[in-house]
């Protein structure tokens, strides 16, 4: 992208959790600010083999976060230990592709890291245009997309 530089990946730092509510709040504007801060301080926390957490990208080493993906490690009955993200916040959609392909590589070696099998990653879905649009990496074929369905009116909790 011009003027940017390269877009660089790491593991959500508690200096990040504020700095991401913004974001955090594009993607689900009901959430609470301390309900945030929760979940940022619980998935911040370092540990030497982590179930679960975030990752966060920022242009170069001083940009403030432009993206987030949550990540965990999770059970799949045909390939065994899976790493699944389901949330990746982006907050210029036009550099989703750019993101999707930065979080790509981390996410391998988390996985591998992790001893997972397989990778599992779970996209919005975006508003039909004219021109199809892709959000994963150049390499891969779309295999399906998991939507959420509200039964009687249930939304999750603020």
């Amino acid at each position: 992208m011009p003027g940017h530089s390269s877009l660089t990946v790491r593991r959500l730092g508690a200096t990040d959790i504020l700095v991401l509510y913004h974001l955090v709040q594009q993607a689900f504007p009901e959430m609470e600010r301390r309900r945030w801060m929760d979940v940022g301080r619980r998935m911040s926390v370092q540990r030497k083999r982590p179930r679960q957490g975030i990752l966060v990208a920022q242009y170069g080493t001083r940009g403030l976060p432009c993206a987030m993906a949550t990540y965990r490690r999770d059970f799949d009955i045909r390939f065994g230990q899976v790493l699944t993200s389901d949330h990746c916040i982006v907050m210029t959609p036009g550099d989703a592709q750019q993101v999707i392909d930065a979080f790509h590589p981390v996410m391998t070696q988390l996985a591998q890291e992790l001893g997972c099998h397989a990778m599992r990653t779970m996209q919005p879905i975006a508003k039909m245009t004219t021109l199809p649009q892709k959000v994963c990496p150049a390499e891969h074929i779309v295999e399906r997309t998991l939507l959420l369905t509200e039964i009687n009116g249930f939304s999750p909790p603020a």
